[in-house]
């Protein structure tokens, strides 16, 4: 079952982000994540959707619990592993 409000988040995300400065994008992603929380609009199952990278971190540092965040490696962690 798809969740409405993370395919709209995502919608607006994609439709916006052209529109913020590169520098700006992490910023106006973590907005995004904590307004759309606030109206309890997403929980931690949209780690799970195909997020770019300023959208996934935002979700990750508002939504992931912290120790298990200790756990994850992407290859863009600069890890390697």
């Amino acid at each position: 079952m798809v969740n409405e409000n993370h395919e709209l988040l995502l919608e607006l995300w994609a439709r916006i982000k052209s529109h913020i400065p590169p520098k700006e994008r992490l910023e106006v992603a973590d907005i995004f994540v904590v307004v759309f929380d606030e109206f309890n609009l997403v929980d931690e199952n949209l780690l799970n959707e195909e997020l770019d990278r300023e959208m996934r971190a935002a979700a990750r540092s508002h939504l992931s619990d912290p120790d298990e965040e200790l756990l994850e490696y992407d290859d863009d962690d600069g890890f390697g592993f």
